[in-house]
């Protein structure tokens, strides 16, 4: 009986359920046996509690449980569980199971009527105790049946609805899933192509399980991709229906008697246990016809008969005699006497004979004697077969002899001993890679063979290693000419050459052949082809470079291939073997999207600055960037704006511009065009075809300029969490298509009319403001600006106002009246996805500062009045940019009010620049600057002796040395990453450790 529910577990495993399908068929089959007692009380069924734990276990073995099972392999194997229909909808659930119980539910009543019948039979035999177990087996077969058709069809009903949901959430992890996170960006081997449909890694647990208790869900057709039959008949369940039959007849032949009532009573007798005494009968008889007994009793029967006639009374009496049982007393020694080994056999052997008595277990253990004599023959059988096989077999290979282990190796040590060394073979030549930054200038070493070789001690000569060499130099022979005419010889060799010499390749009319005749789509005829081939295509014009993608329908083969058509076709011929990476990538987001003819890509050094407090909450401050000095000295300023309180920002207008340019024959023409755009039912009939291509877009304003018959229409739109070109742009052709109507004489030059203005320096995205408008504002207290930023606050305010203000003046800068807004803009831009040209109207920021409280604390504003950023769309749908603005708390679109994730963004890099925008000015103002840069910032190139650093110019910034801590507390230690030189001698404060000034 374990064992059926043990096989009940593993099908139910087989099925794709490790608990709940076998729990539901369980409980089934609980209710129904709960249902049954009730009901044959009602029909005046006797129950013997031991007839029916001894038959219980016999039912449920021969019955079992395939009939549920059956009827789940139907349902969970139907195709419209997890496949839509037609139009997309899916199938309810409950008509899934009705459509299985109409394809095997004839099926399974017909193998409970035959159950049932074969149990009436034993009813009808008449035989004690078998007539019992019949009647109540066939009820709860009765009632096994109806819970299938109701309560179980509603437990498969709900499995497949989980089994829906479960779908679902595998697909959506799937796809937030995106980028590969195992890996660096060394390129593999192209000739190995990316499987499309790789088997997923299993762990050590998933595959010990899967070989100990199987493949869970294998026997469902998506599974192993072969279609089950879930309605085919089962030759056990007729099987077990001959064995219900064969019990019933041995039964009623009267072979076994296990379900009678004296058997079962018996065996309770005999095998009872009581502690140390054994058991007496429970109503001890006694028998009057005992010679003793009888002849007491005829004397009385006598006696009484002559007491009667000489009495006087006439009435009749009868005598009662009452013969009490004998009563056996035994005398328990105190203490207990060891038995000896006599009566220890002689208690076994009484013990075995009524165990071997059972009419059960007697006949079980001939069987079992039977079949061990059976196997043990049929295995001594192929032993000896085998080992016959196992000797022809020597013979045949040439004798071979075996000797013992200890005897062989004193052999070989003699046979070593002439010979004690042995030359190895001349390795193969080694190529040295060359470093991408000496390729054009170093030559690539060259790693000559050594003439002679000292000798080497080799150990005993192995036959699988020198066919191993062999096989290996029979592979390389061929490959000897092709490498040594091949132009990059000296180097390592590309994978496309490696793939080619190993296979040969196709001509270019065989590859052309493939191409235009082979199967279709186009891409899979290009898949019977390898790169180097694919390569040759593109080559020879039958393949476009920029269209790989479309025609391989590979994403990452696309890549490899452009990247060795890129490096044939330049001078140098080094991209091929660059250390630019390709794989682990998900370009899929990219194509399309981000860039074309797409050969890899460059990874940047992301750090963070901070963390900054931004209108009351900490954020830190992603910065990806190549300059050193950078991250710290903003870290640095946001340690002195946090101990001021942080950053508070106030956003003044938030709308993305467009400019278009239209032509009208005549400036009266151009005019007209301007006051109907200004009046109100030109700007209403503007304004309703404008907002019509966009929920987000809301027109703001717009505003027009002429340049001689040249109208300049410059619209201005709220975007959402999008930065928002593409959508004004569209937005800005249909308002345009409305004037048409009114002005069909207008000529439309260009969308965009550098009225805007995109990626450039304009005094009109100064002064309207694009993008996201920012004033941010801060005051540092005087002690920090002396402890933490070593100078003091007249001196800040004095460099400030000459610098920032005066210096730019001076120099005619348009909105550029500030140290270095763009450096920290633009870090944290191509952290987070943005535009980066667009960095060129978003730095455009005045810094201004001032001292407050009486001259003891510094007040500092940062004004920005074109941000042009965005949390959705461009390069923000890349995961690795999203995932830095998972990290700001921005990523996406926000769920309730549109625009506010951008915005935010725009706060952050406002703060951001303020905190740079501090600390550089400070780093000027105490003398830091020079020293801070010939630290950290020189470029640490390994070159020769006689050759200068490489040196190019710098952002100033200011050091910021190492600390252990990281964002432990805000008001006094930052995140710094830089570690001090040698020379720089430098004190540690409280929670900060600052540079110590060398100069007195």
């Amino acid at each position: 009986m374990h064992a059926t529910f043990i096989r009940l577990w593993l099908a139910s495993r087989a099925l794709g359920s490790n608990f709940w399908l076998s729990t539901g068929i369980w409980s089934s089959s609980l209710i129904s046996f709960l249902f049954t007692l009730p009901l044959c009380r009602y029909l005046n069924i006797p129950l013997d509690p031991i007839a029916l734990t001894e038959a219980l276990p016999f039912l449920v073995c021969t019955v079992g449980f395939e009939k549920p099972l059956r009827l789940a392999k139907v349902v969970l194997a139907h195709p419209q569980v997890l496949k839509p229909q037609e139009d997309g909808r899916l199938t309810p659930a409950g008509e899934v199971v009705l459509e299985a119980l109409d394809r095997v539910g004839n099926v399974i009543l017909r193998d409970y009527a035959l159950e049932i019948a074969v149990l009436l039979v034993g009813v009808n035999s008449g035989v004690g105790g078998l007539k019992e177990f019949c009647s109540v087996a066939a009820v709860a077969l009765g009632m096994d049946c109806l819970m299938i058709c109701t309560f179980y069809t509603a437990v498969l009903t709900v499995m497949v609805e989980v089994r829906r949901v479960k779908q679902i959430r595998q697909m959506n992890r799937s796809r937030s899933n995106s980028v590969v996170q195992n890996g660096s960006g060394i390129r593999p081997a192209l000739s190995k192509r990316p499987t499309a449909n790789a088997p997923t890694p299993k762990t050590t647990s998933e595959r010990l399980s899967a070989a100990v208790l199987g493949v869970k869900g294998s026997l469902l057709p998506e599974t192993h991709g072969n279609k089950a039959h879930p309605a085919d008949e089962n030759p056990m369940y007729r099987l077990k229906l001959l064995l219900i039959a064969s019990f019933l007849t041995l039964h009623i032949l009267n072979f076994i008697t296990p379900l009678t009532a004296g058997s079962t009573s018996t065996r309770h007798q005999k095998h009872s246990v009581r502690g140390g005494v054994d058991a007496l009968p429970l109503a001890p008889l006694v028998d009057i016809t005992s010679p003793a007994i009888s002849s007491i009793l005829a004397s009385l029967a006598a006696a009484e008969k002559a007491g009667v006639e000489l009495s006087e009374s006439d009435a009749e009496t009868e005598l009662v005699v009452k013969v009490a049982a004998p009563v056996y007393l035994r005398v328990v020694p105190t203490t207990k006497r060891s038995g000896t080994k006599a009566e220890a056999l002689e208690n076994f052997m009484s013990s075995w004979s009524a165990l071997v008595g059972d009419p059960v277990l007697s006949k079980s253990i001939v069987v079992l004697l039977a079949l061990s004599v059976a196997l043990n023959g049929y295995l001594l059988r192929g032993i000896a077969a085998g080992s016959g096989l196992a000797a022809m077999k020597a013979v045949r290979d040439k004798g071979v002899r075996f000797r013992s282990r200890v005897r062989s190796r004193v052999r070989a040590e003699k046979e070593e001993e002439p010979d004690a060394t042995v030359t190895i073979a001349e390795p193969p030549v080694s190529h040295v890679p060359v470093l991408p930054v000496m390729a054009a200038t170093v030559p690539p070493p060259h790693v000559e063979r050594p003439k002679h070789m000292a000798p080497v001690a080799n150990p005993p000569l192995n036959l699988d290693r020198i066919d191993m060499k062999l096989r290996e130099a029979a592979i390389r022979a061929p490959l000897t000419p092709a490498e040594t005419s091949s132009p990059g010889s000296d180097r390592e060799g590309s994978p496309f050459q490696k793939e080619s010499n190993r296979v040969a390749m196709r001509s270019l009319e065989e590859c052309i052949e493939i191409f235009e005749n082979g199967p279709k789509p186009v891409s899979v005829a290009l898949s019977l082809l390898n790169d180097e081939e694919v390569v040759l295509l593109a080559q020879n014009g039958k393949i476009a470079p920029y269209a790989l993608e479309k025609v391989l329908g590979d994403l990452q083969r696309a890549v490899q291939v452009r990247r060795a058509l890129i490096s044939r076709a330049s001078k140098t011929k080094t991209l091929e073997y660059s250390d630019v990476p390709m794989t682990n990538y998900d370009y899929s987001r990219v194509i399309g999207a981000c860039c074309e003819n797409v050969i890899g890509y460059i990874p940047i050094p992301l750090g963070i600055a901070g963390p900054l407090k931004v209108d009351g909450e900490l954020f830190p401050i992603p910065m990806a960037t190549a300059e050193g000095t950078l991250v710290a000295s903003t870290s640095r300023g946001c340690k002195a704006l946090n101990a001021g309180g942080g950053v508070t920002t106030v956003l003044t207008h938030d709308a993305m511009t467009r400019g278009p340019a239209i032509d009208f024959p005549s400036v009266t023409r151009a005019g007209q065009a301007r006051a109907w755009i200004e009046s109100e039912e030109g700007y209403a009939l503007v304004k309703e075809a404008f907002e019509s291509t966009s929920r987000f877009a809301k027109l703001q304003n717009i505003k027009c300029a002429m340049a001689g018959r040249t109208l300049f229409v410059r619209f201005a739109t709220r975007t959402g969490d999008a930065m928002g070109m593409n959508m004004i742009s569209k937005a800005t052709e249909k308002a345009l298509d409305t004037m048409t109507k009114e002005f069909p004489e207008m000529v439309v030059l260009a969308l965009s009319g550098n009225y805007c203005t995109d990626k450039k320096a304009a005094a009109i995205n100064w002064i309207e403001g694009r993008g996201k408008s920012i004033v941010a504002e801060a005051v540092i207290p005087g002690k920090i600006v002396k402890s933490v930023l070593k100078t003091t606050v007249d001196a800040l305010c004095n460099l400030n106002t000459k610098k920032n203000l005066v210096g730019s003046a001076m120099a005619g800068s348009i909105g550029g009246f500030n140290a270095h807004a763009a450096n920290i803009l633009t870090a944290i831009f191509l952290a987070t996805g943005q535009d980066p040209a667009q960095n060129v109207e978003s730095s455009q920021c005045m810094t201004l500062m001032e001292p407050t409280n009486g001259g003891e604390d510094l007040l500092m504003t940062v004004t920005m009045p074109c941000i042009e950023v965005g949390t959705v769309g461009g390069g923000t749908v890349l995961a690795p940019q999203q995932a830095v603005l998972e990290m700001l708390g921005v990523k996406g679109a926000h769920p309730t009010n549109p625009g506010q994730n951008a915005q935010q963004l725009a706060r952050i890099i406002a703060s951001a620049v303020m905190a740079g925008e501090l600390s550089l000015i400070s780093a000027l103002a105490a003398g830091h600057l020079v020293r801070a840069h010939m630290a950290h910032n020189r470029s640490q190139v390994n070159t020769q002796a006689n050759t200068p650093a490489i040196s190019r110019p710098e952002t100033p910034a200011i050091l910021t040395p190492n600390t252990s801590k990281f964002w432990n507390d805000v008001s006094k230690g930052v995140m710094t990453p830089l570690t001090p030189g040698a020379h720089t001698p430098a004190v540690q404060a409280s929670g900060y450790s600052i540079d110590a000034k060398t100069d007195t």
